[in-house]
């Protein structure tokens, strides 16, 4: 469980910081009932709920479970997570779409381009790998992980391979 919220944190980084330069006041929760957590729901239904084109990787795995989830942002942007996993196999991708008009510097380590021309930023660690990029107007975050998110799945240059199959 542990591993699992170490891996959300750090899929909720990016959104967190555009969220964070957003310049609108926002409604702060003050009792249990204004708290709205993610649901996961189907992928289709998160296409319905979102207004930019939800694209999707070519996953190198063989996925048994995959779900979305559309995340408050306060109005401010929206945003949706893709899970897709292999449960037997302990593995875990994580693709983050965001229309956020933020214009943050990037955090993490510079990275290679995709083949799109992108800039990638490495913002993994001891228990999973991720990047994130900027195209079209979106904010991408792409991370991996496996055996519950207690190590990295994909290294950097296999990440960028996914991210350049994102249609």
């Amino acid at each position: 469980m542990k591993a699992v919220s170490k891996l959300l944190f750090l899929c909720t980084i990016p959104l967190l910081l555009f969220a964070c330069s957003q310049k609108v006041e926002s409604h702060q929760p003050n009792k249990q009932s204004d708290w709205s957590p993610p649901v996961e729901i189907s992928i289709e239904d998160a296409k319905a709920k979102i207004p930019f084109e939800m694209k999707q990787p070519s996953v190198p795995f063989q996925v048994d479970q995959k779900s979305a989830r559309v995340l408050d942002t306060n109005g401010t942007f929206d945003a949706v997570e893709i899970t897709y996993e292999n449960t037997d196999e302990g593995l875990t991708l994580i693709l983050m779409m965001t229309n956020s008009k933020a214009d943050t510097p990037p955090n993490g380590k510079k990275g290679l381009q995709l083949a799109n021309g992108s800039q990638t930023w490495d913002q993994g660690d001891e228990h999973v790998n991720a990047i994130y990029w900027r195209n079209e107007g979106l904010t991408y975050s792409l991370v991996s992980g496996k055996n519950n998110n207690l190590e990295p799945l994909y290294d950097h240059q296999t990440l960028i391979e996914i991210a350049n199959t994102i249609k």
